[in-house]
């Protein structure tokens, strides 16, 4: 009983924790430029400002056909943005990113004219632009996963690179050992050799001794005779 207690608990905090990653865009009223204004909030926890910025970027041309630009303390704004999904007209999109934590948070505003997009004045485009923020934390999160798999591919060069190293140094070891080698053989038999010729040298010194002391009683043979 315990058991399945325990295994049911542990498949409720699993369903909540998914919620909670399947689910990251939140409404919001929040002050920016004109105000306190109806957005919407997206979180990425343990996520790389720049990434959410560099793909918010890249999100906001591709989906809007607009660029950010920067305005008023760290909002961005990119006019004449045009998608079916918020209005048939163009509008003005702000946003401001911000640092949480270890993670980031995308602050958005549609302003799509007569007021600023939100689930009272129009619920279905509201769903919409959540859709649609929330395809945007997906694709933050595959440019996080990328950049994790760039990043352990540079990490996996630089190993290779360093046994291409160690494998150049182990080459090069290897000749120094086999140089080192063939000059202790040479000089092993440079000394073998110089040992014979020392012998050779002492047989010469005694028998040049025994011819000088010839010569010695020679001479005191010829001195004898007058």
């Amino acid at each position: 009983m315990r058991t399945s207690i325990f295994t049911l608990l542990l498949a409720c905090l699993a369903a909540v924790s998914a919620q909670g990653q399947t689910n990251p865009v939140s409404e919001m009223e929040r002050a920016m430029s004109f105000g306190t204004r109806p957005g919407f909030a997206v979180a990425f926890p343990d996520t790389d400002l720049k990434i959410v910025g560099d793909t918010w970027n890249e999100f906001v041309k591709t989906n809007f056909g607009s660029k950010l630009k920067k305005g008023k303390r760290n909002e961005f704004s990119a006019p004449q943005c045009r998608s079916a999904n918020i209005s048939t007209g163009t509008f003005t999109l702000y946003s401001e990113l911000e640092k949480v934590g270890s993670g980031a948070r995308l602050n958005v505003w549609f302003d799509i004219g007569p007021f600023f997009l939100n689930r009272r004045d129009d619920a279905q485009r509201t769903d919409e632009a959540i859709r649609l923020l929330r395809r945007f934390y997906w694709e933050v999160r595959k440019a996080v996963a990328d950049s994790e798999v760039k990043a352990e591919e540079n990490k996996m060069k630089e190993l290779e690179e360093k046994l291409k190293k160690l494998r150049r140094e182990n080459d090069n070891l290897n000749k120094d050992i086999a140089n080192y080698e063939s000059r202790l053989k040479k000089a092993r038999e440079d000394l073998a050799r110089n040992q014979k010729d020392q012998e050779a040298a002492l047989i010469d010194i005694e028998r040049q001794r025994s011819s000088v002391e010839e010569a010695i009683r020679r001479r005191a043979s010829v001195q004898s005779e007058q």
